[in-house]
């Protein structure tokens, strides 16, 4: 199992699903930013502690804390 969190830099990759330990209020924000079953997504720069990632999806950047991209399933593409 391959998470946001741990896949390699600068690689497109397919969201699989969100890791149901996720709570229902972050799952929904998530949703509600297009992290949908399907999507590609592809992780560009860490942080130096690796707290926060910077991501691409659906044409704009998004950074994200290594907690909650730890709870997103993704495949490669």
């Amino acid at each position: 199992m391959l998470t946001l969190f741990s896949c390699p830099k600068s690689k497109s990759m397919r969201i699989v699903r969100i890791s149901d330990d996720c709570p229902l209020s972050v799952k929904r924000r998530l949703f509600d930013l297009g992290f949908t079953q399907g999507q590609i997504v592809k992780k560009l720069k860490s942080s130096l502690l690796n707290k926060v990632i910077l991501i691409e999806i659906r044409g704009y950047l998004l950074s994200l804390r290594s907690k909650i991209a730890d709870q997103i399933v993704v495949e490669e593409k």
